[in-house]
């Protein structure tokens, strides 16, 4: 038996030299032949290019590594020891067990202080995942040390005493051995006669391996003895490279050993060490039956990407020769671009992509492959510029792989958002976000239209945060149920059940605002509301692991409900309720945990799991950079490589002491990351394109690329030139403008370019709209039947409120809705807007029916619309006493005569006809009165009733219009030709119907008072510092008129002939409003 070891650079000559092994079957066709990989994409692209050369291929075995290993014991050991008890999960809960009785021993001081403080247990599990983790790394690359913690005295470094002590516990507490000493055994005995219960595979292949710690070579070397092993490795160079090192590394060299050292390739130096190292180790495994067979393949020097290839194979490219290779002004082999954002990166790659598969016919989809460090971060980015669905409105097919479920799947981002209410204050936005989530509203059996439905009970009942009054206890709050999750539900049920005019019924007020058809809705919120409440009652105390594994089961079961499309990842989600218990009892684990420990457990678990899909299946494969990854494709594509983002920074604890002593073999995350690069490099046969954030988007300063990139430009700077002598990195980068539909994409010069016939419009659009826009309707619209000359007093009011508004609605069927602000997640400490105006309505016209204010004190409360507690009433005291105020003002002009029947309207005026009802008269006159400031609204309607009044000039009835606003009164005198204003009132209402008429209440006013266009125009425009909008930004008025000032002379002409009169026939007394302001206050 052998260990045969084949090196190339290219993975298709590897695949070959298989073939041909596998050329020479097993005795039996239903052995299965025992591949080794180290990711799922391996294994894919190895059995597509396995039954492409050998027309069928079956019955292969993918192991990953340590699955190998321990099939290995499986066939040695007899019985098997249960490695499971030294897995860091179980060892995890083993050392919360152990910890608490050893913190206070000497050697554990530190840990003992850290701990100090923790309360609910939290900080003692994340330390022990921490140890457990550790621990774990030890058994791979340092089980030589934990023989020695385990036979000798403890070591005197506390920092290693601790360590050790624990150890000693924990394989006292554990029966069986770890991996390491198994290891030991194996390799001693290997090649003896076996006593397991397995039959070793006849033949062993590893393949693609780019790196194994010394743990697996030696059992491989040991196995090798009884049966064939070969494993295919991913070499960059044919030369021997044991001796190179980086110009950095070299320096820190004392001058004996610098003279022992070459740079060779300043790429492969400085981002080979992973390879280098386990070149090193292979070679040192010293094995007789040790066969080597080497073949590689030298792409040449026609591209930049080849000649790149060429010298890392060759081992040369220091530029110290003065020799430099030269860059074809065609060349694209080598792409670098410099974007503004990820989305930019996504779409400039997305047009690059269209451009090559354009430019070369042979070229397909699947030839392609994006990889990124951070795959999060972009897929949103990826389906929203490539498409929804897998497939671009390009018919570009395209696939992301190695999403994390808790961003992928709906199941685990419901369960995430449920676990999270934990500590949480339940905001009306949190828990309806948590209700609107598919998997949930689906359990709830809820559509969008109920949801809509629900989203307006949360806003209208006032419901901001908290589940009751003992919810805000447990947090050391007062207790007060207003504005809670409970007291809305309550006004919701008694509003269903009692009757409409119902009022306050044991202090709660009926929301009566429902009616039998949301009946069901309502049940299905309540058992919600009802089923959240029940979840936090169960987070009250620590229990057993086995409880919290039953209370999780029930967890997923009462809120989510999944689809065909995520009924897997429910399954595996569930699956996580009995890991927790299964784990917790192998480590004999059984005291309480809090909830902040479980839920801790549970969520980790969540954020780790991977959809495991997406990877290679027919289309452009997005995955993130991930090791071992060296699979070939024509156009590889790395994007998102910043500064900060790539290489990856390990951040051991301070207590691993792997990290503190480092050996050669022992894992780096950031040297992995770095070889990742360099195979990325060698992996594309075509193309390498790469992309970064190099342009900020505040400023659009320069930002720097990873440093592994800009280690590429150096080693291109240093061996090439450019035929015209520029530098080589203003060649290579390009920045792309911030804006997609930049001109420079559309001109056909220089490197820019796009394929987006929708930024290409957005472009034309752009470029020939550089005036404002302008009016909706340019002519006016047919005009309505004549029977719309029959108008209501109540359409003429609202039509002068906002003549656009009335037309879009009217005459177009158009509803300007208002954008849903979001739901607010805190009760209200003051009360303003349209809440304080109602409030005081109802104070005003309970003052005025002889009522008392204050009873409507638990109103308010009951329908959260004051603050809680002491403040809530005395700034209900101070509302009352304001419209106490302002009622006895109203009570003064109202006098003592007796109140007029209202008079009914049908007046002719001209070809229009007019009917409504006018009400609040007395013989002295009509009376109009808010509770607020006085706004060009109130003036304008109180003005259209003043000349309805004087138009129908009954007997016995007044000629003259108070109008009593918090700020001001208005006295409108009799009106001469009252019929003749009501004629240009219902003329220009008719014109209105047919063009949105130039009349704007607001701005009108303005220029009316002193004929000026400056003054309506401060009116219309938004202004700085002024919290009140400009009138041209009303939504209606918008539509209809654009961006531009619409105060041409029509304007003016209206203005006056409108306002005109009213300003007249009007007498302001703001001295009457304070005098009788402070007879009432002397009075009281």
């Amino acid at each position: 038996m052998a260990l045969n070891i084949f090196t190339s650079n290219r993975m298709e000559v590897l695949v070959e030299c298989l073939g041909t092994i596998f050329r020479k079957p097993l005795d039996s066709p239903f052995t299965k032949e025992v591949i080794v990989v180290q990711s799922k994409g391996m294994q894919r692209w190895l059995s597509m290019e396995l039954a492409s050369r050998l027309s069928v291929w079956a019955n292969g075995h993918y192991p990953f590594p340590n699955a190998m290993v321990q099939e290995l014991f499986e066939t040695f050991f007899s019985p098997l020891p249960d490695l499971s008890s030294f897995t860091p999960e179980v060892m995890t809960w083993k050392i919360m067990r152990l910890l608490p009785d050893l913190l206070d021993t000497p050697p554990f001081a530190t840990l003992n202080h850290y701990l100090a403080d923790d309360h609910t247990g939290l900080k003692r599990f994340q330390l022990s995942e921490k140890i457990a983790d550790t621990f774990d790394q030890y058994t791979l690359y340092r089980s030589s040390m934990l023989h020695e913690w385990s036979s000798a005295a403890i070591p005197e470094s506390e920092e290693e005493a601790w360590q050790a002590m624990l150890w000693q516990k924990l394989i006292f507490d554990t029966d069986g051995k770890h991996r390491g000493e198994l290891k030991d055994i194996y390799c001693r005995r290997s090649g003896k006669s076996t006593t397991g219960a397995g039959v070793i595979p006849r033949r062993i292949t590893l393949f693609g391996i780019s790196y194994l710690p010394k743990f697996h070579l030696d059992i491989l070397s040991a196995v090798s003895k009884v049966t064939e092993v070969n494993l295919f490795l991913l070499s960059p160079t044919r030369e021997y490279w044991a001796d190179i090192s980086s110009k950095k590394a070299t320096a820190r060299l004392t001058a004996a050993d610098r003279a022992l050292r070459s740079e060779g390739n300043p790429l492969l130096a400085s981002l080979g060490t992973i390879g280098r190292d386990f070149s090193e180790m292979i070679i040192e495994l010293s094995d007789e039956a040790l066969l080597q067979e080497e073949e590689y393949l030298d792409p040449g020097r026609s591209t930049l990407l080849h000649a790149l290839q060429s010298d890392i194979l060759k081992l040369q490219g220091t530029g110290e020769d003065g020799v430099k290779g030269s860059i074809g002004s065609d060349d694209r082999s080598l792409w670098i671009h410099s974007c503004h954002s990820p989305l930019r990166e996504i779409e400039v790659l997305h047009d690059n992509i269209l451009f090559l598969l354009e430019q070369h016919k042979e070229l397909s989809p699947r030839d392609i492959v994006v990889m990124t460090p951070d795959i999060e971060t972009y897929s949103p980015y990826i389906t929203s510029v490539f498409g929804t669905g897998g497939e671009s409105s390009y018919g570009l097919s395209f696939s992301i792989a190695d999403r994390r479920m808790m961003n992928d799947g709906e199941v685990a981002s419901a369960v995430l958002k449920l676990l999270s209410l934990y500590g949480s204050r339940f905001g009306g936005s949190e828990l309806f976000d948590l209700l609107a989530l598919p998997p949930v509203s689906r359990r709830f059996l809820l559509d969008e239209e109920e949801l809509e439905i629900i989203r307006g009970w949360i806003e209208k009942t006032g419901i901001r945060w908290g589940i009751d009054e003992g919810d805000r206890t447990g947090r050391a709050l007062p207790s007060y149920r207003e504005n809670s999750w409970m007291a809305g539900l309550d006004r919701l049920l008694l509003g269903y059940a009692m009757p409409d005019d119902s009022l306050l019924y044991n202090d709660i007020l009926p929301y009566d605002d429902l009616t039998g058809s949301v009946a069901e809705t309502l049940g299905k919120f309540a058992e919600f509301v009802c089923g959240v409440s029940r979840f936090v009652k169960s987070l009250d105390r620590p229990r057993p692991v086995k409880e919290w594994s039953r209370q999780f089961e029930g967890l997923l079961s009462d809120f989510t409900l999944p689809d065909a499309g995520s009924e897997r990842e429910y399954t595996a989600i569930t699956m996580l309720a009995e890991q927790i218990a299964e784990k917790a009892a192998l480590a004999d684990f059984t005291g309480d945990v809090s909830p902040a420990v479980f839920l801790a457990w549970v969520r980790a678990r969540i954020e780790q799991q991977e959809q495991g899909v997406g990877f290679m299946t027919g289309g452009v494969t997005f995955c993130a950079m991930l090791p071992m990854r060296s699979i070939p494709f024509k156009v590889v594509a790395l994007i998102g490589m910043n500064d900060s983002a790539f290489p990856r920074q390990s951040r051991p604890p301070g207590f691993d002491l792997i990290a503190k002593n480092p050996c050669r073999g022992d894992r780096s995350l950031r040297n992995e990351d770095r070889y990742l690069f360099l195979e990325s490099i060698l992996s594309a046969r075509d193309i390498l394109y790469i992309s970064y954030v190099g342009q900020s988007i505040k400023d659009n300063s320069v930002l720097p690329p990873s440093v592994l990139v800009s280690e590429l430009l150096d080693a291109v700077q240093r061996n090439f030139t450019l035929p015209d002598g520029d530098k080589v990195e203003d060649y290579l980068v390009i920045r792309h403008p911030l804006q997609a539909f930049n001109r420079e994409y559309f001109t056909n010069k220089g490197p820019l370019f796009s394929f987006s016939v929708e930024n290409y419009r957005a472009l034309l659009e752009k470029e020939s709209n550089t005036d404002p826009i302008g009016p909706f309707i340019r002519e006016p619209l047919k005009e309505p039947p004549d029977e719309w000359k029959t108008v209501t007093l109540e359409q003429l009011l609202r039509f002068y409120d906002n003549p656009s508004r009335f037309f879009l609605e009217q005459r177009l069927g158009i509803r300007m809705k208002s954008t849903a602000l979001p739901l607010e997640d805190r009760e209200h400490f003051t009360v303003d807007g349209m809440e304080l105006y109602s409030m005081k309505q109802e104070l005003l016209q309970i003052e005025l029916g002889g009522g008392n204010p204050r009873e409507l004190l638990a109103l308010f409360r009951s329908r959260g619309a004051l603050p809680p507690a002491l403040h809530g009433e005395l700034l209900f005291r101070k509302i009352a006493d304001e419209v106490h105020t302002f009622t006895e003002v109203v009570r003064n002009n109202i006098g003592n005569e007796p109140s007029l029947e209202p008079l009914d309207i049908d007046l002719q005026a001209g070809e229009f006809r007019l009917t409504g009802r006018l009400a609040s008269l007395s013989a002295r006159h009509q009376l109009r009165y808010r509770c607020s400031t006085l706004k060009i609204k109130d003036q304008m309607r109180s003005w259209i009733e003043h000349i309805v009044l004087n138009s129908v000039a009954e007997p016995g009835y007044p000629l003259t219009t108070t109008l009593v606003m918090s700020n001001d009164i208005i006295n409108y005198t009799a009106l001469p030709f009252a019929s003749s204003h009501l004629y240009t009132l219902l003329k220009h209402y008719w014109r209105g119907l047919s063009k949105p008429l130039l009349f704007f209440p607001r701005s009108s006013m303005a220029y009316a008072v002193k004929g000026s266009l400056d003054d309506a125009r401060k009116e219309w425009r938004d202004l700085p510092f002024n919290s009140k909008p400009g009138e041209g930004s009303d939504p209606a008025i918008q539509r209809c008129f654009g961006s531009e000032e619409p105060f041409d002379d029509e304007f003016c002409s209206l203005a006056a002939e409108l306002l005109g009169p009213m300003i007249e026939y009007s007498a302001q007394d703001k001295k009457v409003l304070s005098a009788e302001k402070d007879c009432a206050e002397g009075g009281r």
